[in-house]
């Protein structure tokens, strides 16, 4: 080994406490650092947790007062059709089949059957259709060709794309609209307090490492062997530098 080489490596020797004593600084501040962006990013979390929870509440609200208005729409069109003289004898008949098909559509997913038939055959089907329905209310509740005149108007239902008066697109859209926009702010909101809580548990991680280093730092400090304190000095240096480059890659909140 060189003199220039046994220098350095006494010189080295000679500082190692300083060395120790610089890391053990460094590394207490810059941990109490981690320690407290992570509790930054904690409330971050929490604030757009909350905020979401409240657009949350806001889009419920918002669906729920579309139900109002869908029902009191519903309550609007039994009337008008009560009123009007060409339908006042049928509503109740009406609205039985407006429910059948509903119920019917929506187990059948009618919204993939949209313009498989030509406007012809759909009609000439619904033609079929008001005769089928004539025939079973003209039936006896006790009869039992209503079972089968029944099983023949769903498999009519099932060839056409027949919509229901609630189950209109444009008329979901327009009473679903408002909720499902704050519904989408709140989604944003809950993402970004998962972001949030990601950011702050990295940040706990790095205060873990630099407490290792610390560690490391003052075990060198108090040993006497000095290989053994440098080994420890170049774990400690090699933690520290690592915990400072995960910290510098974070965003600070």
């Amino acid at each position: 080994m060189s003199d220039s080489q046994q220098s350095l490596l006494s010189r080295i020797k000679q500082n190692l406490e300083l060395v120790a004593t610089v890391l053990l600084g460094l590394g207490t501040i810059l941990a109490a650092f981690a320690a407290y962006q992570s509790a930054l990013w904690g409330g971050n979390c929490l604030t757009a947790y909350n905020q979401a929870v409240i657009k949350f509440g806001d889009a419920n609200r918002e669906y729920l007062n579309g139900a109002l208005a869908t029902s009191f729409d519903t309550m609007v069109y039994l009337e008008y059709l009560r009123e009007d003289p060409r339908t006042a004898a049928d509503v109740d008949k009406m609205i039985s089949k407006d429910m059948v098909r509903a119920i019917s559509w929506a187990d059948n997913s009618y919204d993939k059957k949209l313009g498989a038939l030509e406007y012809g055959e759909e009609a000439k089907i619904e033609s079929e259709l008001e005769a089928k329905w004539e025939e079973f209310d003209e039936l006896d509740e006790n009869s039992e060709d209503r079972e089968k005149v029944l099983a023949s108007i769903y498999e009519l239902e099932s060839k056409i794309a027949y919509l229901p008066f609630l189950e209109s697109p444009r008329y979901k859209v327009a009473r679903r609209s408002p909720g499902d926009a704050l519904a989408k702010e709140a989604q944003a909101k809950m993402e970004e307090g998962i972001k949030a809580n990601q950011i702050g548990d990295a940040f706990t991680l790095i205060t873990v490492y630099f407490t290792i280093a610390l560690f490391f730092a003052g075990l060198a400090a108090v040993l006497r062997e000095d290989r053994t304190r440098l080994m420890l000095l170049g774990l400690s240096g090699l933690v520290f530098l690592f915990s400072l480059l995960r910290m510098v890659l974070l965003p600070f909140a």
